[in-house]
């Protein structure tokens, strides 16, 4: 008897807090509405999952505020090039950007955004259901520049290791803990389950390239920048030794694979192509999507293993962003701060967007619906580790985009045998010492 007392307690106040929520929200639209009603609004965005759950998302919120909403999107390199233009250029018909945490320093430094902290820290415009507090710190900081915050994260990422439960069971073969045990089973795979590789990764030549490499390079011993002096320290024998080994493990690859940006990727671990997959956590929502993943509810997500130095993960991610030249700023705000709210969260993970927030990725309740997310939070502790060491998978400089292309461009070129691996380092130090003089 008490125990159904406290159930209809629980239920009666969940009932409550939902009631109180929904004469809130009623409350702001109709203000926002009154405001800002009519006008029309402009965001560029990158094809990216969290991108759908806004799709499904943004006809309330037209309905709500009278707001018409329009997203330009795009493949994400070709976002990429396009906000390097406009900062270039100084000209945008952009209320809004979606900014990753690389582009971040160049288009915060250049003004081609706006502080959002006379957003977020007042009240007549922002509610109390937005919860800023409740964005993880990893993640809000991505997008602070020179002491202020230019975007709101929406879909905080890590990397962590996928795996097919169903392989490794049928094997009795356990997860992989450490780089040569991903390595030797990885091997097995290739060599014992017909039809399937062992590993899938991005290493499309250029930024792609970068982003998983900057993965394997610090478990080997690696080095972007000295934490010490601050300058390029690619020179050194851990940068060979990732390049050596990713080498070995693309042997247990599907056919092609140096062409594999992200979607390549994602879909050979989709189809049952491979066994394994060191990917974004970002690809965890299609993965156990039935309707695009075959492997849906066949996956696990474990930590990143360690090598010979450690084991690290970063941390990446995307937020939306207010330009400098909108017209609309406050129309543009209240869009932001409505999709990416502690108060609309339920509502975007179940669409499939990627969490950024303590009440989601620590909500344990929710880790049965969402397998991944502890292992997204073992993988930003991981992250954290590589942070105490000096170190970073993204140096937030105004010239990563320039050093990034650079580091992709000569280590893929190493990575599938054009040029020596001793070459590619000592030609990459010297290019670093330019871009970075």
């Amino acid at each position: 008897m008490l125990r159904l007392i406290k159930s209809i307690l629980v239920i009666s106040l969940f009932l409550v807090s939902q009631t109180v929520f929904a004469q809130d929200i009623s409350s702001w639209a109709e203000n926002i509405k009154s405001k800002h009603g009519g006008k029309r609004i402009v965001a560029a965005v990158a094809s990216h999952p969290s991108v759908e759950s806004f799709k499904k998302m943004i006809p309330k919120f037209e309905q709500l505020t009278g707001i018409d909403v329009v997203l330009d999107e795009m493949e994400e390199g070709q976002l990429g090039q396009k906000l390097t233009l406009e900062v270039s250029s100084g000209v945008t018909n952009y209320d809004m950007a979606m900014v990753s945490i690389e582009r971040n320093p160049k288009v915060s430094n250049a003004k081609y955004t706006v502080p959002l902290e006379n957003f977020f820290n007042d009240k007549s415009k922002t509610p109390s259901w937005f919860n800023y507090g409740d964005i993880l710190p990893a993640y809000s900081d991505m997008f602070l520049w020179k002491g202020e915050h230019y975007a709101i994260p929406f879909a905080g990422e890590t990397v962590f290791l996928f795996y097919r439960k169903d392989i490794f069971e049928k094997y009795n073969l356990t997860v992989p803990k450490t780089y040569a045990e991903v390595l030797n089973t990885a091997a097995f795979f290739d060599n014992n389950e017909k039809g399937v590789d062992g590993m899938s990764f991005r290493v499309r030549l250029g930024w792609e390239f970068t982003y998983t490499w900057s993965i394997f390079l610090f478990p080997f011993g690696g080095q972007m920048i000295d934490p010490v002096t601050g300058k390029p320290n690619l020179n050194i024998p851990g940068t060979g030794y990732s390049l050596n080994y990713m080498s070995q493990l693309a042997k247990h690859a599907p056919p092609g694979v140096e062409s594999y940006s992200f979607p390549e990727a994602w879909d050979a671990f989709m189809l049952g192509k491979t066994a394994m997959m060191i990917e974004a956590s970002a690809a965890a929502p299609e993965i156990e999507n039935p309707e695009k993943s075959l492997v849906a509810g066949k996956v696990g997500y474990s930590s990143m293993p360690a090598g010979p130095a450690g084991a690290f993960s970063g941390v990446w991610g995307w937020g939306l962003a207010v330009t400098s030249a909108s017209k609309h700023k406050e129309a543009a705000w209240a869009f932001i701060m409505y999709m990416t709210s502690m108060g609309m969260q339920d509502e975007y993970l179940a669409n499939g967007g990627i969490p950024s927030r303590t009440s989601s990725l620590g909500n344990k309740s929710l880790w049965g619906k969402f397998p991944y997310y502890q292992a997204t939070l073992e993988t930003l502790k991981q992250a954290e580790a590589l942070g105490e060491k000096g170190h970073s998978v993204v140096i937030r400089i105004p010239e990563w985009g320039q050093f990034s292309e650079m580091l992709g461009t000569d280590g893929a070129r190493a990575f599938i045998g054009e040029i020596p691996v001793d070459q590619a380092v000592i030609g990459m130090q010297k290019q670093a010492e330019k871009i970075l003089k």
